[in-house]
């Protein structure tokens, strides 16, 4: 059963290029975490993996559209496909110009079946617009509690 989520919108201050540069390149999502969660974590440009008990969990981008839209899809044993996509629109300027602002939201897209729609279909809101969060706090220079986003899991 598809299961379809809408985040919520936030405005950055940052342009579209500079967002879709660093949430475009998987890498990047690492650097930021502490070094004991670094060590469970592996990373390349086009794939991010973790081992969660024993299971290997893993995103990997599916396309690319520079400065809009990046899309990752499931690699590795997750109990269900899904996509997310990450967008990317300029607000006020052009795109190029140094006081353009971006908004910025993600969709994420499931193929659920009865019983897991029925567990996970309620929180799939507050997870991507936690991570939708996570990512302008970080993007506004604000230190990123993963302990609130980890709670959501």
């Amino acid at each position: 059963m598809k299961t379809e989520v809408k985040g919520k919108s936030v405005v950055i201050d940052r342009q579209p290029a500079v967002l879709y540069s660093s949430l475009s390149d998987l890498r990047t999502l690492v650097s930021g975490l502490p070094d004991d969660k670094k060590q469970m974590i592996t990373a390349t440009e086009d794939t991010i993996s973790a081992n969660v008990q024993g299971i290997s969990l893993g995103l990997k981008v599916a396309e690319r559209v520079p400065f809009s839209r990046v899309v990752m899809q499931q690699d590795g044993q997750s109990p269900f496909e899904f996509a997310m996509k990450l967008c990317f629109d300029t607000v006020d300027g052009v795109a190029q110009d140094a006081d353009c602002r971006t908004s910025f939201h993600i969709e994420l897209s499931a193929e659920l079946n009865m019983m897991l729609k029925m567990m996970l279909g309620g929180k799939l809101q507050g997870l991507v617009d936690s991570f939708t969060d996570m990512v302008a706090d970080a993007a506004s220079g604000k230190a990123v509690n993963l302990q609130d986003f980890q709670n959501l899991v």
